[in-house]
């Protein structure tokens, strides 16, 4: 199955019962377009492909059936209703009335369809065979290929377009599906997702104590995979919010642009970022940062997901990192932490 990350589109390819199975089978991922206006014109605009995007492929093997045995066999045969055998000269009035239940359930179905339109769609279960099919499946293992611009290096053999590019065969090993962050189902701390942040407190040009600035910077997010099928289930987009907090009262924030659920996303630290000003010593003493991860559907409902604080009276790895800053000013002072 060949997936992309953020995205709702998968692609499964036919079985090979082979030892060196080769399948050479394509699939398409459509971009999506977006039209933006400015100064009342407007302009049709293509989704971009970046490093925060990224392909999974996972390679699944199909239990085959096995043999029954003789006493699997009767247990079988008591067991299924199908087996009962029909009585003598009831064969012909048995099969029409089978027919007939069949048409009428079909005759349901169309009403249904009708009345419901695509919603009766969700009212149908999986058949049998689908069933079974899941679960005969085992998972063997993912790979992932991020969409790096750098990765996309040559030609394609057959370019329709002089500006198509190809990153050429890639070869990837196979490994066992994991969440990307280690422990995250015994830690749980992990279990809402992680920012990676740099803080900074840059050095004034008298004194080191004032007239600078602390800065705040956003680098990436990550989520385990049952964090962001969580996500997916509040039908909603997600964003994040960064806050300066001074005496109590939001003097800066920075918001990012609303995204779908994912397990991985790249920003850029220069925009991702807020500033608290330094101008005296002693001027952070009242000072914090508020990250926030918010989920928000189509109607406008907010649903927190996480937050946390930075500042001087805050604990754990969040007072840390803030008086890992504050002690080496110049420096930037990296660490991942978890919403809460």
């Amino acid at each position: 199955m060949v997936k992309l990350i953020p995205g709702k589109e998968k692609f499964e390819t036919t079985s090979r019962n082979e030892s060196w199975p080769q399948w050479n089978e394509e699939f398409v991922f459509l971009l999506r377009k977006e039209t933006k206006q400015k100064f009342g014109k407007s302009k049709v605009v293509e989704e971009e492909i970046n490093g925060s995007r990224f392909i999974v492929a996972t390679l699944y093997a199909v239990l085959e059936d096995k043999p029954l045995i003789a006493t699997e066999k009767k247990d079988s045969d008591k067991t299924s209703p199908t087996k009962e055998l029909p009585k003598k000269g009831g064969k012909k009035k048995e099969g029409q009335s089978t027919s007939a239940d069949n048409q009428d359930s079909t005759k349901n179905c169309k009403l249904l369809s009708q009345f419901f339109g695509k919603n009766s769609d969700k009212l149908a279960e999986p058949t049998v065979v689908e069933r079974r099919a899941y679960d005969k499946r085992r998972t063997v293992g993912a790979t992932t290929i991020p969409l790096d611009p750098k990765n996309f290096v040559c030609k394609p053999p057959k370019s329709k377009h002089a500006s198509d590019v190809s990153t050429g065969d890639l070869w990837k090993p196979l490994r066992p599906i994991a969440s990307g962050i280690s422990g995250a189902e015994e830690r749980k701390e992990n279990k809402k997702g992680q920012v990676e942040l740099s803080l900074c407190l840059s050095k004034g040009e008298k004194d080191e104590d004032s007239g600078g600035q602390l800065i705040l910077s956003l680098n990436r997010l990550r989520c385990s995979l049952q964090t962001m099928h969580e996500h997916e289930g509040l039908k909603g987009q997600m964003y994040l919010k960064m806050s300066v907090v001074d005496n109590g009262r939001v003097t800066h924030f920075w918001k990012s642009d609303r995204f779908v659920p994912t397990v991985s996303m790249k920003f850029s630290p220069e925009a991702a970022r807020v500033v608290a000003d330094n101008p005296y010593k002693g001027a952070l003493n009242d000072v914090s940062f508020v990250v926030k991860f918010v989920s928000k559907n189509k109607m406008g409902k907010k649903t927190p997901v996480g937050h946390f604080v930075i500042g001087p009276d805050v604990g754990g790895t969040y007072g840390e990192h803030w008086k890992q800053a504050l002690a080496k000013p110049g420096q930037q002072i990296t660490k991942w932490q978890a919403f809460e």
